[in-house]
């Protein structure tokens, strides 16, 4: 039985309508999203936050977004072929284009860093440089060639020639869904493989235990941000089911030669859906992104405390007076107020010394000197000038260990240089950085 389903000017008219307002709402999204971006970038304590390859990248791939969302509502109210009708395409085409090679970038950028070691703040402008250079050299020759026009098939501006369709967007859509899929698959089975460190092996040469220390170094970073690198997965991840989708829709488009059922029209519905609302998914990902949460925090946290400092100064003068009266108090009683802060221990020809760092009411820090001597001075004279240790309170004073979980320094214990803990901890803001 045949079908009675006609393809009639209204359906054309809300699909086109539906394109162009999803369009619309996408750019503008994206183009708040900016706003906020270049509000956290000008200012110095949020700054620092943003510096990371992949949220420049995804920064960029939103501009892409907010010419993209512009472009396809403009060809969403055409009705009929001009020659702006091509050249808007084409517009959209490239910004189409670049979008999915940025957001293959950020998957391909997790598995160089993690995965390889490959620094990725120096590929960051291959990532983008290449990005521009393939999208441009897919889409001008076919606007050269006068692919990009009125498709009579669904009464709307997209392609002259459907058959066109497959060289100049469906391969290279494709091609990006395979790259972000492969990538996702490396990592997650690096990290999963490797989830312990092995170690290095005794018998391995110095170049075979260095790359092994790198890489158990890389995976250590990798499993302390494991939750920043999966909001980062996420991006070249939408990207890959928005892509795959809509090559589903154009390649039923394409078999089908234009609207004959209802199902059809569904699906041309959903096209439209998807080419309009991706820049409404990007723009949600990235106000969900660790480093702009971050750096609003960070703005928001100073703003709040920089008002809070008119109130503070107002309270001056109190803490003023307050400070004469301590300095009135007779000097005996300052000595006997005090707080110890930290004690180093070393041990020399003449006996073990203690430096006890105190500090008095007034807020001066002076050391003092308790020395224990050794067995030819005399003990009546050491007995004087500094209280007994014996020689268990001297072992838990040694054995005080100089930091707490949090890093601070512990009353009464060793006081140990830090540089070792500040130099981890930066290589891993590095690493932070590269991802």
């Amino acid at each position: 039985m045949p079908s009675t389903f006609v393809f009639t000017d209204e359906m054309a008219l809300v699909s086109n309508q539906l394109w162009m307002f999803t369009s619309i709402i996408g750019a503008s999204m994206c183009f708040f999203v900016l706003l906020l971006i270049c509000i956290v970038t000008l200012h110095p304590v949020s700054r620092p936050h943003l510096n990371r390859v992949s949220f420049r990248i995804l920064a960029f791939a939103l501009a892409v977004n907010t010419v993209f969302g512009i472009v396809n509502a403009i060809g969403g109210s055409f009705t009929g072929p001009t020659w702006t009708c091509g050249f808007t395409i084409w517009i959209l085409q490239v910004t189409l284009q670049l979008s999915s090679f940025l957001m293959f970038s950020i998957a391909l950028n997790m598995q160089l860093v993690i995965v390889h070691g490959i620094n990725g703040q120096r590929m960051e402008k291959f990532y983008m440089l290449g990005s521009i250079a393939i999208s441009l050299g897919v889409t001008i020759p076919a606007y050269a060639t006068k692919q990009y026009g009125w498709d009579p098939l669904v009464l709307d501006c997209w392609y002259a020639n459907s058959q066109s369709k497959i060289g100049t967007q469906l391969f290279w859509t494709l091609l990006t869904v395979l790259g972000e899929m492969t990538s996702s698959i490396v990592v997650v089975t690096y990290m999963f493989k490797n989830r312990t460190p092995g170690g290095l092996n005794s018998s391995s040469t110095d170049q075979q235990q260095s790359s092994l220390a790198q890489n158990d170094q890389f995976l250590n970073y990798a499993s302390r941000y494991k939750k920043v690198l999966a909001r980062i997965a996420l991006y070249p991840l939408a990207s890959m089911i928005i892509n795959l989708l809509s090559v589903m829709c154009v390649i039923h488009a394409t078999v089908t030669g234009g609207e004959h059922s209802m199902n059809d029209y569904r699906i041309l519905l959903l096209s439209d859906f998807l080419y309009g609302g991706r820049a409404v998914v990007y723009a949600l990902l990235t106000t969900a992104d660790p480093a702009f949460l971050a750096a609003w925090k960070a703005l928001l946290g100073y703003e709040r405390n920089r008002h809070s400092s008119t109130w503070s100064h107002s309270i001056s003068n109190n803490d003023h007076h307050i400070s004469n009266c301590r300095s009135q108090i007779p000097t005996h009683q300052s000595k006997q107020a005090i707080q110890v802060n930290f004690k180093t221990i070393h041990h020399d020809d003449t006996g073990l010394e203690l430096d006890t760092f105190e500090r008095d009411i007034n807020g001066k820090v002076r050391k003092v000197s308790l020395h224990e001597s050794v067995p030819h001075t005399s003990q009546h004279s050491a007995q004087e000038h500094t209280p007994e240790l014996t020689s268990t309170e001297v072992k838990n004073i040694i054995r005080t260990p100089p930091f707490q979980s949090t890093g601070s320094p512990q009353c009464n214990g060793v006081y140990m240089n830090p540089r070792a803990k500040d130099d981890e901890h930066a290589q891993a803001l590095e690493f932070r950085k590269q991802i």
